[in-house]
């Protein structure tokens, strides 16, 4: 039997962008050990600033930019986020995965399995993310994540809607800050209006200029997606290393 202070921990995932058409997507993880404590943290930050809407990323706007901030500080101190982002136009994981289901699925299952501890039971909300009756993100994010892990440690996976539960406001906050400062740095987006502000307090938070080469730090990570093993193999050249900013990309290309 399990001892009742067995690790565990809530997971929320969210994305930016869409798979199939723009050139960056990004799956954000945010992993919180102590949820009931994050969540009066967070009840507390809005009655501070007398904001109760929803916290949403294409949202912001300069009466509730100060809050954003605010909760962008309280959780670097008081979570555990990562994040791959694509960039198809140097590696598209539909092209690699087949569809963008699978491409989804995959990125999210190792973003998962490289954020769980040793011997902790995790249980995933997901945001809303349509997909074909006959696919389930649930079950194969679950299903595979325990497989490679070779233990029960996904418990569950549920999606819902972001309005539902606060953990997905607070990923989608990280998720659409570190897409942002992308896009912004390849001119498909601004550093100098309201979000680009927000995603640059995020990188000072961090101590850092740019993520454009990913970023790894005890709490926050950000893994720029590649697959050098796939296109090798694809164009039957010999493989050359990936740069160490590629981290689990080859455990992707595997898998």
């Amino acid at each position: 039997m399990l001892h009742r202070s067995h690790p565990t921990s809530v997971a929320f995932f969210d994305e930016s962008g869409a798979i199939s058409s723009d050139r960056f997507f990004t799956v954000g993880l945010l992993r919180v050990p102590d949820h009931s404590a994050l969540l009066k943290q967070v009840k507390q930050l809005r009655k501070a600033h007398k904001y109760w809407e929803e916290f949403k990323w294409s949202s912001i706007k300069a009466s509730n930019k100060t809050a954003v901030t605010d909760l962008i500080d309280l959780l670097l101190s008081s979570a555990t986020f990562s994040c791959f982002v694509a960039d198809r136009h140097t590696a598209d994981p539909v092209a690699r995965f087949g569809d963008t289901f699978a491409a989804y699925g995959k990125l999210a299952t190792q973003l998962l399995i490289g954020s769980i501890r040793p011997y902790e039971l995790v249980s995933v909300l997901a945001d809303n993310y349509s997909a074909p009756n006959h696919i389930s993100f649930e079950t194969t994010v679950r299903e595979e994540c325990n497989r490679r892990l070779q233990r029960l440690a996904v418990v569950s996976v549920v999606q819902v809607d972001s309005g539902a539960t606060e953990g997905l406001q607070l990923v989608d906050i990280l998720t659409g800050a570190v897409a942002h400062s992308f896009r912004a740095d390849c001119g498909l987006a601004k550093h100098n209006n309201l979000k680009g502000r927000v995603a640059a307090h995020l990188r000072a938070e961090l101590g850092i200029v740019s993520l454009q080469q990913g970023h790894k730090s005890r709490d926050f990570g950000v893994r720029v997606y590649e697959h050098q093993s796939w296109l090798a193999s694809q164009a039957n050249v010999p493989q050359q290393p990936s740069p160490a900013h590629d981290l689990q990309s080859s455990q992707l290309d595997k898998s």
